[in-house]
């Protein structure tokens, strides 16, 4: 999964899923919720998902901020 983070302040979470193992569009709805419940003060309306490759304009710093926060989130439960 790779996050994004448009110039228009979209989240976006991209990836591509082995349909021959998930269903790709339930996997990328929890993966959807997951973001949102982990990231309570993003709003839920502008997270978004893209199945395959999202090829946009990014602010790289501030999706290094989310996933660096996760990550660190992550070690310290």
């Amino acid at each position: 999964m790779e996050l994004s983070h448009t110039l228009d302040g979209y989240w976006v979470l991209s990836g591509h899923i082995d349909p021959e193992y998930q269903d790709a569009q339930a996997t990328m709805a929890k993966v959807k919720e997951q973001f949102i419940r982990a990231n309570p003060l993003i709003d839920s309306a502008k997270v978004v998902v893209v199945i395959g490759e999202f090829d946009q304009p990014i602010n790289k710093s501030l999706a290094s901020m989310i996933i660096d926060g996760a990550n660190s989130d992550e070690a310290s439960c």
